[in-house]
Protein backbone atom coordinates (compact mmCIF):
# COMPACT_ATOMS: atom_id res chain seq x y z
CA UNK A 1 0.00 0.00 0.00
CA UNK A 2 1.84 3.03 -1.28
CA UNK A 3 -0.17 5.85 0.22
CA UNK A 4 -0.80 4.62 3.74
CA UNK A 5 2.41 2.85 4.60
CA UNK A 6 2.77 -0.59 6.17
CA UNK A 7 1.75 0.51 9.68
CA UNK A 8 -1.34 2.28 8.44
CA UNK A 9 -2.26 -0.63 6.20
CA UNK A 10 -1.91 -3.14 9.03
CA UNK A 11 -4.04 -0.90 11.24
CA UNK A 12 -6.70 -0.70 8.53
CA UNK A 13 -6.73 -4.43 7.95
CA UNK A 14 -7.32 -5.01 11.65
CA UNK A 15 -9.88 -2.26 12.25
CA UNK A 16 -11.80 -2.66 9.02
CA UNK A 17 -11.94 -6.39 9.55
CA UNK A 18 -13.48 -5.87 12.97
CA UNK A 19 -15.95 -3.26 11.74
CA UNK A 20 -16.91 -5.17 8.63
CA UNK A 21 -17.55 -8.16 10.80
CA UNK A 22 -20.21 -6.08 12.47
CA UNK A 23 -21.51 -4.82 9.15
CA UNK A 24 -21.84 -8.22 7.55
CA UNK A 25 -23.26 -10.07 10.50
CA UNK A 26 -26.89 -11.00 10.42
CA UNK A 27 -29.19 -8.95 12.60
CA UNK A 28 -28.18 -9.54 16.15
CA UNK A 29 -30.15 -9.34 19.33
CA UNK A 30 -29.45 -6.59 21.84
CA UNK A 31 -27.84 -9.12 24.11
CA UNK A 32 -25.12 -9.84 21.54
CA UNK A 33 -23.67 -6.38 22.04
CA UNK A 34 -23.80 -5.61 18.29
CA UNK A 35 -25.44 -2.37 17.25
CA UNK A 36 -28.48 -3.43 15.20
CA UNK A 37 -28.38 -0.22 13.14
CA UNK A 38 -24.98 -1.27 11.83
CA UNK A 39 -25.48 -5.02 11.62
CA UNK A 40 -28.85 -4.81 9.86
CA UNK A 41 -27.95 -4.79 6.17
CA UNK A 42 -31.55 -4.03 5.24
CA UNK A 43 -30.87 -0.37 6.09
CA UNK A 44 -28.58 -0.09 3.03
CA UNK A 45 -26.83 2.91 4.50
CA UNK A 46 -24.40 3.09 1.57
CA UNK A 47 -27.36 3.82 -0.73
CA UNK A 48 -28.93 6.52 1.40
CA UNK A 49 -28.84 10.07 0.13
CA UNK A 50 -28.18 13.07 2.32
CA UNK A 51 -31.90 13.95 2.73
CA UNK A 52 -32.71 10.32 3.54
CA UNK A 53 -29.99 10.22 6.20
CA UNK A 54 -31.24 13.49 7.60
CA UNK A 55 -34.66 11.91 8.06
CA UNK A 56 -33.21 8.76 9.65
CA UNK A 57 -31.20 10.82 12.13
CA UNK A 58 -34.20 12.95 13.03
CA UNK A 59 -36.36 9.88 13.60
CA UNK A 60 -33.71 8.18 15.72
CA UNK A 61 -33.30 5.28 13.30
CA UNK A 62 -29.53 5.75 13.25
CA UNK A 63 -26.99 7.87 15.11
CA UNK A 64 -24.13 9.95 13.76
CA UNK A 65 -21.68 7.65 15.50
CA UNK A 66 -23.20 4.66 13.72
CA UNK A 67 -23.00 6.46 10.39
CA UNK A 68 -19.39 7.44 10.97
CA UNK A 69 -18.37 3.91 11.93
CA UNK A 70 -20.23 2.52 8.94
CA UNK A 71 -18.48 4.79 6.43
CA UNK A 72 -15.06 4.23 7.96
CA UNK A 73 -15.56 0.48 7.76
CA UNK A 74 -16.70 0.75 4.18
CA UNK A 75 -13.64 2.81 3.26
CA UNK A 76 -11.41 0.18 4.85
CA UNK A 77 -13.10 -2.67 3.01
CA UNK A 78 -13.49 -1.15 -0.45
CA UNK A 79 -10.89 1.59 -0.76
CA UNK A 80 -7.82 0.18 0.94
CA UNK A 81 -8.75 -3.42 0.22
CA UNK A 82 -11.15 -5.22 -2.13
CA UNK A 83 -11.58 -3.26 -5.36
CA UNK A 84 -9.18 -0.51 -4.12
CA UNK A 85 -11.06 2.48 -5.47
CA UNK A 86 -8.20 4.71 -4.20
CA UNK A 87 -10.56 7.56 -3.34
CA UNK A 88 -9.13 8.36 0.10
CA UNK A 89 -5.70 9.60 1.22
CA UNK A 90 -5.97 10.49 4.91
CA UNK A 91 -8.54 9.91 7.62
CA UNK A 92 -9.44 12.62 10.12
CA UNK A 93 -8.54 11.76 13.73
CA UNK A 94 -11.37 12.08 16.18
CA UNK A 95 -14.24 11.62 13.71
CA UNK A 96 -15.98 9.03 15.89
CA UNK A 97 -15.50 11.11 19.04
CA UNK A 98 -16.96 14.15 17.28
CA UNK A 99 -19.94 12.10 16.09
CA UNK A 100 -20.53 10.84 19.61
CA UNK A 101 -20.44 14.41 20.94
CA UNK A 102 -22.91 15.61 18.31
CA UNK A 103 -25.26 12.75 19.18
CA UNK A 104 -25.30 13.92 22.80
CA UNK A 105 -26.45 17.40 21.74
CA UNK A 106 -28.76 16.35 18.93
CA UNK A 107 -32.02 17.19 20.66
CA UNK A 108 -31.01 20.61 21.96
CA UNK A 109 -32.58 22.19 18.88
CA UNK A 110 -31.47 24.79 16.38
CA UNK A 111 -29.51 22.38 14.18
CA UNK A 112 -29.36 22.61 10.40
CA UNK A 113 -29.66 19.80 7.83
CA UNK A 114 -25.95 18.88 7.89
CA UNK A 115 -25.83 18.27 11.64
CA UNK A 116 -24.24 14.88 12.27
CA UNK A 117 -23.68 14.12 8.57
CA UNK A 118 -20.21 12.78 7.56
CA UNK A 119 -18.33 14.17 4.56
CA UNK A 120 -14.94 14.09 2.81
CA UNK A 121 -12.87 16.85 1.25
CA UNK A 122 -10.30 17.12 -1.55
CA UNK A 123 -6.64 17.07 -0.59
CA UNK A 124 -5.94 20.60 -1.83
CA UNK A 125 -8.13 21.99 0.98
CA UNK A 126 -6.57 22.84 4.34
CA UNK A 127 -7.71 20.78 7.31
CA UNK A 128 -5.95 21.38 10.61
CA UNK A 129 -4.18 18.22 11.73
CA UNK A 130 -3.92 16.70 8.25
CA UNK A 131 -1.40 17.45 5.49
CA UNK A 132 -2.46 19.46 2.46
CA UNK A 133 -0.47 17.71 -0.23
CA UNK A 134 -2.37 18.44 -3.44
CA UNK A 135 -1.92 14.71 -4.06
CA UNK A 136 1.86 15.04 -4.16
CA UNK A 137 4.42 13.16 -2.10
CA UNK A 138 6.55 16.32 -1.94
CA UNK A 139 3.89 17.98 0.27
CA UNK A 140 2.93 14.89 2.26
CA UNK A 141 4.20 16.55 5.46
CA UNK A 142 2.85 20.05 4.79
CA UNK A 143 0.52 20.71 7.73
CA UNK A 144 -1.53 23.94 7.60
CA UNK A 145 -1.99 26.10 10.66
CA UNK A 146 -5.78 26.10 10.36
CA UNK A 147 -8.67 24.68 8.36
CA UNK A 148 -9.99 26.39 5.25
CA UNK A 149 -12.80 28.89 5.78
CA UNK A 150 -15.43 26.71 4.13
CA UNK A 151 -14.36 23.62 6.12
CA UNK A 152 -14.86 25.64 9.29
CA UNK A 153 -18.33 26.66 8.08
CA UNK A 154 -19.29 23.05 7.38
CA UNK A 155 -18.07 21.91 10.78
CA UNK A 156 -19.94 24.75 12.49
CA UNK A 157 -23.03 23.42 10.70
CA UNK A 158 -22.41 20.07 12.42
CA UNK A 159 -20.90 18.10 9.54
CA UNK A 160 -18.33 15.42 10.45
CA UNK A 161 -15.11 15.29 8.43
CA UNK A 162 -14.07 11.71 7.68
CA UNK A 163 -10.92 12.48 5.72
CA UNK A 164 -9.27 13.81 2.60
CA UNK A 165 -9.56 12.45 -0.92
CA UNK A 166 -7.16 11.64 -3.70
CA UNK A 167 -6.88 14.07 -6.60
CA UNK A 168 -5.00 14.71 -9.79
CA UNK A 169 -1.58 15.85 -8.59
CA UNK A 170 -1.54 19.64 -8.20
CA UNK A 171 -4.89 19.61 -10.06
CA UNK A 172 -3.20 19.36 -13.47
CA UNK A 173 -3.58 16.03 -15.28
CA UNK A 174 -1.09 16.17 -18.17
CA UNK A 175 -2.84 13.15 -19.63
CA UNK A 176 -3.50 11.25 -16.37
CA UNK A 177 -6.60 12.63 -14.64
CA UNK A 178 -7.18 11.17 -11.19
CA UNK A 179 -3.55 10.13 -10.71
CA UNK A 180 -1.22 11.30 -7.93
CA UNK A 181 2.08 10.23 -6.44
CA UNK A 182 0.36 9.88 -3.04
CA UNK A 183 -2.64 7.84 -4.04
CA UNK A 184 -2.02 6.41 -7.47
CA UNK A 185 -4.98 6.26 -9.83
CA UNK A 186 -8.54 6.69 -8.58
CA UNK A 187 -10.91 4.21 -10.24
CA UNK A 188 -14.48 4.82 -11.28
CA UNK A 189 -16.76 2.85 -8.92
CA UNK A 190 -19.24 2.21 -11.73
CA UNK A 191 -16.54 0.48 -13.80
CA UNK A 192 -13.14 -0.08 -12.30
CA UNK A 193 -11.43 0.05 -15.69
CA UNK A 194 -12.79 3.55 -16.38
CA UNK A 195 -11.49 6.95 -15.28
CA UNK A 196 -13.41 9.20 -12.92
CA UNK A 197 -11.66 12.18 -14.55
CA UNK A 198 -10.17 14.95 -12.42
CA UNK A 199 -8.96 16.75 -10.61
CA UNK A 200 -11.57 16.13 -7.89
CA UNK A 201 -11.44 12.43 -8.68
CA UNK A 202 -11.39 11.02 -5.15
CA UNK A 203 -14.17 13.32 -3.99
CA UNK A 204 -16.44 12.05 -6.77
CA UNK A 205 -15.50 8.39 -6.39
CA UNK A 206 -16.04 8.53 -2.62
CA UNK A 207 -19.67 9.59 -2.96
CA UNK A 208 -20.37 7.20 -5.84
CA UNK A 209 -18.88 4.31 -3.85
CA UNK A 210 -20.89 5.10 -0.73
CA UNK A 211 -17.98 6.30 1.43
CA UNK A 212 -19.79 9.51 2.41
CA UNK A 213 -23.10 11.19 1.54
CA UNK A 214 -21.36 14.34 0.28
CA UNK A 215 -17.94 15.57 -0.66
CA UNK A 216 -16.18 18.82 -1.43
CA UNK A 217 -14.03 19.29 -4.51
CA UNK A 218 -12.61 22.35 -6.22
CA UNK A 219 -13.44 23.46 -9.74
CA UNK A 220 -11.18 25.62 -11.88
CA UNK A 221 -11.70 24.40 -15.44
CA UNK A 222 -14.10 21.51 -14.79
CA UNK A 223 -12.38 19.74 -11.91
CA UNK A 224 -15.71 19.01 -10.16
CA UNK A 225 -18.11 18.96 -13.09
CA UNK A 226 -16.05 16.41 -15.04
CA UNK A 227 -15.76 13.91 -12.16
CA UNK A 228 -19.46 14.40 -11.32
CA UNK A 229 -20.28 13.51 -14.92
CA UNK A 230 -18.06 10.42 -14.79
CA UNK A 231 -19.49 9.29 -11.43
CA UNK A 232 -23.15 10.21 -12.00
CA UNK A 233 -23.40 12.84 -9.26
CA UNK A 234 -25.09 16.17 -8.70
CA UNK A 235 -22.58 19.02 -8.46
CA UNK A 236 -22.79 22.78 -8.43
CA UNK A 237 -20.00 25.05 -9.57
CA UNK A 238 -21.25 28.19 -7.76
CA UNK A 239 -20.91 31.80 -8.81
CA UNK A 240 -17.28 32.81 -8.38
CA UNK A 241 -17.01 34.29 -4.88
CA UNK A 242 -20.04 32.50 -3.47
CA UNK A 243 -17.64 30.30 -1.42
CA UNK A 244 -14.29 31.38 -0.01
CA UNK A 245 -11.05 30.07 -1.55
CA UNK A 246 -9.11 30.76 1.64
CA UNK A 247 -7.03 27.74 2.68
CA UNK A 248 -7.02 26.05 -0.73
CA UNK A 249 -4.02 25.33 -2.96
CA UNK A 250 -4.65 27.61 -5.95
CA UNK A 251 -4.56 26.63 -9.58
CA UNK A 252 -5.84 29.89 -11.11
CA UNK A 253 -7.78 32.11 -8.72
CA UNK A 254 -9.51 33.91 -11.56
CA UNK A 255 -11.47 30.65 -11.90
CA UNK A 256 -10.97 28.63 -8.66
CA UNK A 257 -13.97 27.77 -6.49
CA UNK A 258 -14.90 25.01 -4.04
CA UNK A 259 -17.95 22.98 -5.07
CA UNK A 260 -20.15 20.31 -3.44
CA UNK A 261 -20.90 16.85 -4.83
CA UNK A 262 -23.92 14.83 -3.74
CA UNK A 263 -26.42 12.33 -5.09
CA UNK A 264 -29.44 14.64 -4.87
CA UNK A 265 -30.20 18.23 -5.79
CA UNK A 266 -31.70 19.07 -2.40
CA UNK A 267 -28.68 17.71 -0.56
CA UNK A 268 -26.39 19.73 -2.81
CA UNK A 269 -28.31 22.92 -2.04
CA UNK A 270 -27.98 22.26 1.70
CA UNK A 271 -24.22 21.84 1.43
CA UNK A 272 -23.70 24.93 -0.71
CA UNK A 273 -25.79 27.05 1.66
CA UNK A 274 -23.57 25.94 4.57
CA UNK A 275 -20.33 26.57 2.64
CA UNK A 276 -21.23 29.97 1.25
CA UNK A 277 -20.57 33.25 3.00
CA UNK A 278 -18.40 36.30 3.20
CA UNK A 279 -14.78 35.86 4.22
CA UNK A 280 -12.50 38.77 5.04
CA UNK A 281 -9.57 36.80 3.61
CA UNK A 282 -11.18 36.46 0.16
CA UNK A 283 -12.49 39.71 -1.27
CA UNK A 284 -14.28 37.84 -4.08
CA UNK A 285 -16.83 36.78 -1.44
CA UNK A 286 -17.77 40.28 -0.34
CA UNK A 287 -20.96 40.35 -2.42
CA UNK A 288 -22.45 37.62 -0.23
CA UNK A 289 -23.76 40.08 2.36
CA UNK A 290 -25.84 41.69 -0.38
CA UNK A 291 -26.88 38.49 -2.16
CA UNK A 292 -27.13 35.63 0.35
CA UNK A 293 -28.36 32.22 -0.75
CA UNK A 294 -32.06 32.00 0.00
CA UNK A 295 -34.84 29.53 -0.55
CA UNK A 296 -32.70 26.40 -0.49
CA UNK A 297 -34.34 24.56 2.43
CA UNK A 298 -36.15 23.01 0.72
CA UNK A 299 -35.56 24.05 -2.88
CA UNK A 300 -38.84 25.69 -3.96
CA UNK A 301 -40.53 23.73 -6.75
CA UNK A 302 -44.21 24.36 -7.52
CA UNK A 303 -46.37 21.34 -6.81
CA UNK A 304 -47.87 20.88 -10.24
CA UNK A 305 -47.33 18.68 -13.26
CA UNK A 306 -45.43 21.44 -15.06
CA UNK A 307 -43.25 22.98 -12.31
CA UNK A 308 -40.98 24.71 -14.84
CA UNK A 309 -43.83 26.49 -16.60
CA UNK A 310 -42.67 29.85 -17.95
CA UNK A 311 -38.95 29.03 -17.78
CA UNK A 312 -36.81 29.15 -20.92
CA UNK A 313 -33.65 27.12 -21.55
CA UNK A 314 -31.22 27.87 -24.34
CA UNK A 315 -30.02 24.86 -26.36
CA UNK A 316 -26.57 25.80 -27.61
CA UNK A 317 -26.22 25.40 -31.36
CA UNK A 318 -23.02 24.59 -33.25
CA UNK A 319 -21.54 22.70 -30.32
CA UNK A 320 -19.39 19.71 -31.20
CA UNK A 321 -20.88 16.27 -30.45
CA UNK A 322 -18.61 13.43 -29.40
CA UNK A 323 -20.74 10.41 -28.54
CA UNK A 324 -24.00 9.10 -30.01
CA UNK A 325 -25.36 7.79 -26.70
CA UNK A 326 -24.83 11.12 -24.97
CA UNK A 327 -26.63 12.87 -27.80
CA UNK A 328 -29.56 10.48 -27.46
CA UNK A 329 -29.74 11.04 -23.70
CA UNK A 330 -29.52 14.80 -24.24
CA UNK A 331 -32.40 14.76 -26.71
CA UNK A 332 -34.45 12.78 -24.21
CA UNK A 333 -33.53 15.26 -21.43
CA UNK A 334 -34.78 18.16 -23.56
CA UNK A 335 -38.10 16.38 -23.99
CA UNK A 336 -38.31 15.95 -20.24
CA UNK A 337 -37.63 19.61 -19.59
CA UNK A 338 -40.32 20.50 -22.11
CA UNK A 339 -42.77 18.10 -20.46
CA UNK A 340 -42.06 19.83 -17.13
CA UNK A 341 -43.14 23.14 -18.65
CA UNK A 342 -39.82 24.64 -19.73
CA UNK A 343 -39.45 26.05 -23.23
CA UNK A 344 -36.26 24.96 -25.05
CA UNK A 345 -35.10 27.60 -27.53
CA UNK A 346 -32.19 27.74 -29.93
CA UNK A 347 -29.23 29.64 -28.55
CA UNK A 348 -26.60 30.72 -31.04
CA UNK A 349 -23.65 31.88 -28.99
CA UNK A 350 -20.81 33.89 -30.43
CA UNK A 351 -18.25 31.48 -31.77
CA UNK A 352 -15.53 32.34 -29.26
CA UNK A 353 -17.66 30.93 -26.39
CA UNK A 354 -17.15 27.50 -27.97
CA UNK A 355 -13.35 27.78 -27.97
CA UNK A 356 -12.37 29.47 -24.72
CA UNK A 357 -9.35 27.40 -23.68
CA UNK A 358 -6.74 28.85 -26.07
CA UNK A 359 -8.06 32.41 -25.93
CA UNK A 360 -8.94 32.93 -22.26
CA UNK A 361 -8.85 30.03 -19.83
CA UNK A 362 -5.50 28.52 -20.81
CA UNK A 363 -3.46 31.76 -20.77
CA UNK A 364 -4.82 32.78 -17.36
CA UNK A 365 -4.12 29.33 -15.91
CA UNK A 366 -0.58 29.40 -17.23
CA UNK A 367 0.09 32.86 -15.84
CA UNK A 368 -1.43 32.50 -12.39
CA UNK A 369 -0.42 29.04 -11.20
CA UNK A 370 3.19 29.60 -10.14
CA UNK A 371 2.94 32.95 -8.31
CA UNK A 372 -0.31 32.03 -6.56
CA UNK A 373 1.00 28.60 -5.53
CA UNK A 374 4.16 30.14 -4.10
CA UNK A 375 2.15 32.67 -2.08
CA UNK A 376 0.12 29.77 -0.66
CA UNK A 377 3.27 27.81 0.26
CA UNK A 378 4.60 30.61 2.49
CA UNK A 379 2.47 29.35 5.40
CA UNK A 380 4.54 26.18 5.83
CA UNK A 381 7.70 25.80 7.90
CA UNK A 382 11.23 25.78 6.54
CA UNK A 383 11.26 22.04 5.95
CA UNK A 384 8.66 22.34 3.18
CA UNK A 385 9.15 23.61 -0.40
CA UNK A 386 8.24 27.25 -0.95
CA UNK A 387 8.79 27.62 -4.69
CA UNK A 388 7.71 25.76 -7.80
CA UNK A 389 11.36 25.19 -8.64
CA UNK A 390 11.91 23.43 -5.32
CA UNK A 391 8.80 21.31 -5.82
CA UNK A 392 10.07 20.27 -9.23
CA UNK A 393 13.49 19.31 -7.81
CA UNK A 394 11.88 17.23 -5.09
CA UNK A 395 9.60 15.51 -7.60
CA UNK A 396 12.61 14.51 -9.66
CA UNK A 397 14.39 13.23 -6.54
CA UNK A 398 11.32 11.24 -5.47
CA UNK A 399 11.13 9.55 -8.84
CA UNK A 400 14.57 8.08 -8.23
CA UNK A 401 12.95 6.07 -5.40
CA UNK A 402 9.56 5.52 -7.00
CA UNK A 403 9.48 1.88 -5.92
CA UNK A 404 8.30 3.11 -2.51
CA UNK A 405 5.43 5.14 -3.94
CA UNK A 406 3.81 5.93 -7.30
CA UNK A 407 6.04 8.15 -9.44
CA UNK A 408 5.29 11.74 -10.32
CA UNK A 409 4.16 11.84 -13.94
CA UNK A 410 7.14 13.01 -16.04
CA UNK A 411 4.81 15.16 -18.13
CA UNK A 412 3.75 16.96 -14.96
CA UNK A 413 7.39 17.76 -14.15
CA UNK A 414 7.85 19.07 -17.69
CA UNK A 415 4.76 21.24 -17.19
CA UNK A 416 6.34 22.71 -14.07
CA UNK A 417 9.47 23.46 -16.07
CA UNK A 418 7.34 25.28 -18.62
CA UNK A 419 5.89 27.46 -15.84
CA UNK A 420 9.39 28.31 -14.65
CA UNK A 421 10.39 29.42 -18.13
CA UNK A 422 7.24 31.48 -18.74
CA UNK A 423 6.71 34.32 -16.26
CA UNK A 424 3.38 35.58 -17.56
CA UNK A 425 1.61 37.20 -14.60
CA UNK A 426 1.70 40.92 -15.19
CA UNK A 427 2.45 40.56 -18.90
CA UNK A 428 0.44 42.71 -21.35
CA UNK A 429 -1.22 39.60 -22.78
CA UNK A 430 -2.34 38.38 -19.34
CA UNK A 431 -3.58 41.81 -18.26
CA UNK A 432 -5.54 42.11 -21.49
CA UNK A 433 -7.38 38.85 -20.76
CA UNK A 434 -8.19 39.49 -17.07
CA UNK A 435 -8.96 43.21 -17.35
CA UNK A 436 -10.84 43.28 -20.65
CA UNK A 437 -11.64 39.88 -22.14
CA UNK A 438 -13.06 38.08 -19.08
CA UNK A 439 -15.30 41.01 -18.04
CA UNK A 440 -16.47 41.29 -21.63
CA UNK A 441 -17.32 37.59 -21.75
CA UNK A 442 -19.40 37.97 -18.57
CA UNK A 443 -21.21 41.08 -19.75
CA UNK A 444 -21.99 39.80 -23.24
CA UNK A 445 -23.29 36.44 -21.99
CA UNK A 446 -25.45 38.11 -19.35
CA UNK A 447 -26.87 40.41 -22.03
CA UNK A 448 -27.46 37.49 -24.39
CA UNK A 449 -29.42 35.62 -21.73
CA UNK A 450 -31.42 38.72 -20.83
CA UNK A 451 -32.22 39.57 -24.46
CA UNK A 452 -33.46 36.03 -25.08
CA UNK A 453 -35.21 35.73 -21.70
CA UNK A 454 -33.22 32.62 -20.82
CA UNK A 455 -33.19 31.16 -17.32
CA UNK A 456 -30.35 28.79 -18.23
CA UNK A 457 -28.28 27.32 -21.02
CA UNK A 458 -28.49 23.53 -21.31
CA UNK A 459 -25.94 21.08 -22.72
CA UNK A 460 -24.26 17.72 -22.00
CA UNK A 461 -21.70 18.24 -19.24
CA UNK A 462 -19.12 16.43 -21.33
CA UNK A 463 -19.36 15.35 -24.95
CA UNK A 464 -17.94 11.89 -24.14
CA UNK A 465 -18.44 9.32 -21.33
CA UNK A 466 -15.81 8.40 -18.74
CA UNK A 467 -12.80 7.11 -20.70
CA UNK A 468 -10.89 3.85 -20.13
CA UNK A 469 -7.89 3.96 -17.80
CA UNK A 470 -5.68 2.27 -20.37
CA UNK A 471 -4.65 3.57 -23.77
CA UNK A 472 -5.60 1.90 -27.02
CA UNK A 473 -8.84 1.08 -28.78
CA UNK A 474 -11.86 0.00 -26.74
CA UNK A 475 -14.90 -1.38 -28.51
CA UNK A 476 -17.32 0.02 -25.89
CA UNK A 477 -15.93 3.57 -25.87
CA UNK A 478 -16.66 6.33 -28.40
CA UNK A 479 -15.29 9.86 -28.38
CA UNK A 480 -15.02 11.75 -31.66
CA UNK A 481 -14.03 15.18 -30.34
CA UNK A 482 -10.66 16.41 -29.14
CA UNK A 483 -12.23 18.70 -26.52
CA UNK A 484 -15.12 16.95 -24.70
CA UNK A 485 -15.38 19.75 -22.12
CA UNK A 486 -15.44 22.77 -24.46
CA UNK A 487 -18.72 24.17 -23.12
CA UNK A 488 -17.61 23.76 -19.50
CA UNK A 489 -15.13 26.59 -19.92
CA UNK A 490 -18.00 29.07 -20.22
CA UNK A 491 -18.75 28.88 -16.48
CA UNK A 492 -15.03 29.06 -15.69
CA UNK A 493 -14.43 32.14 -17.83
CA UNK A 494 -17.57 34.03 -16.78
CA UNK A 495 -17.79 32.94 -13.15
CA UNK A 496 -21.46 32.02 -13.66
CA UNK A 497 -22.95 29.00 -11.81
CA UNK A 498 -23.37 25.62 -13.46
CA UNK A 499 -25.37 22.67 -12.12
CA UNK A 500 -24.59 19.19 -13.43
CA UNK A 501 -26.77 16.14 -12.77
CA UNK A 502 -27.28 12.60 -14.11
CA UNK A 503 -29.34 12.16 -17.26
CA UNK A 504 -28.72 8.49 -18.04
CA UNK A 505 -26.38 5.50 -18.34
CA UNK A 506 -24.41 4.26 -21.33
CA UNK A 507 -24.53 0.67 -22.49
CA UNK A 508 -21.00 0.33 -21.10
CA UNK A 509 -22.39 0.99 -17.61
CA UNK A 510 -21.12 4.49 -16.86
CA UNK A 511 -23.32 7.53 -16.18
CA UNK A 512 -23.53 10.72 -18.22
CA UNK A 513 -24.65 14.15 -17.06
CA UNK A 514 -26.68 17.18 -18.10
CA UNK A 515 -25.58 20.75 -17.31
CA UNK A 516 -27.59 23.90 -16.64
CA UNK A 517 -25.64 27.17 -16.80
CA UNK A 518 -27.35 30.12 -15.14
CA UNK A 519 -26.82 33.82 -14.71
CA UNK A 520 -24.61 35.29 -12.00
CA UNK A 521 -25.84 34.42 -8.48
CA UNK A 522 -28.75 32.37 -9.86
CA UNK A 523 -27.94 29.11 -8.06
CA UNK A 524 -31.45 28.90 -6.58
CA UNK A 525 -33.00 29.00 -10.08
CA UNK A 526 -30.73 26.18 -11.24
CA UNK A 527 -31.52 24.11 -8.14
CA UNK A 528 -35.24 24.57 -8.74
CA UNK A 529 -34.88 23.33 -12.32
CA UNK A 530 -32.59 20.50 -11.30
CA UNK A 531 -34.86 19.27 -8.55
CA UNK A 532 -37.85 19.14 -10.89
CA UNK A 533 -35.79 17.29 -13.52
CA UNK A 534 -34.37 14.76 -11.04
CA UNK A 535 -37.74 14.09 -9.41
CA UNK A 536 -39.17 13.38 -12.83
CA UNK A 537 -36.23 11.12 -13.66
CA UNK A 538 -36.65 9.24 -10.38
CA UNK A 539 -40.23 8.41 -11.31
CA UNK A 540 -39.19 6.92 -14.66
CA UNK A 541 -37.52 3.54 -14.27
CA UNK A 542 -36.30 3.61 -17.88
CA UNK A 543 -33.64 6.18 -16.92
CA UNK A 544 -31.13 4.87 -14.41
CA UNK A 545 -29.95 6.91 -11.45
CA UNK A 546 -26.61 6.48 -9.67
CA UNK A 547 -28.04 4.49 -6.79
CA UNK A 548 -25.00 2.43 -5.83
CA UNK A 549 -21.96 1.44 -7.82
CA UNK A 550 -21.57 -2.33 -8.43
CA UNK A 551 -18.86 -3.08 -5.90
CA UNK A 552 -20.02 -6.58 -4.96
CA UNK A 553 -17.45 -8.25 -7.21
CA UNK A 554 -13.96 -7.25 -6.03
CA UNK A 555 -12.49 -9.71 -8.52
CA UNK A 556 -13.09 -7.18 -11.29
CA UNK A 557 -10.24 -5.10 -9.91
CA UNK A 558 -7.67 -7.83 -10.51
CA UNK A 559 -7.78 -7.33 -14.28
CA UNK A 560 -7.46 -3.56 -14.02
CA UNK A 561 -4.11 -1.92 -14.66
CA UNK A 562 -2.82 -0.54 -11.35
CA UNK A 563 -1.04 2.62 -12.38
CA UNK A 564 0.26 3.16 -8.87
CA UNK A 565 2.96 0.62 -9.67
CA UNK A 566 6.33 1.84 -10.95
Amino acid sequence: MFRLGFGRRLWWCTVSGMLMGLLMASSASAGDGVDPAISDRSLHLEQKTLPELRGMLDRGEVTSEQLTRFYLARIGALDDQGPTINAMLDLAPGAIARARMLDRHRYEGGHGPLYGIPFVVKDNVDVKGLPTSGGSMVLSHAYPKDSAHMVQRLERAGAILLGKTNMTEFAASYGEPGYSSRGGITRNPWRLDRSVLGSSSGSAAAVAAGFAPFSIGTDTEGSVRGPAHAAGLVAMRPTLGRVSRDGIIPLAMSFDTPAPMTRTVQGNAWVLAAMAGRDEHDDATWFNDRAPLKGLDPVPVPEKSTPLQGMRVGVIEHREAGNAEIEAHFAHALKRLKALGATPVRATLERHYLDLWPTAVGPVHQAEFQPQLERYLRQFDQGQPHTLKEIMRRCEALNQHAGKHPPVTPRRIRGMQYRLNERLEGSPAYLEVVSRRLPELRERLAQFMADNHLDALVFPTEACPAPPLTDGKHSDYECTTREPFALGYIASATGFPELTMPMGMTRAGVPVNLSLLGGERQEAVLYRMGLAFMQDVADDKTLSLPAMAPLTDPGRASATLDRRSP
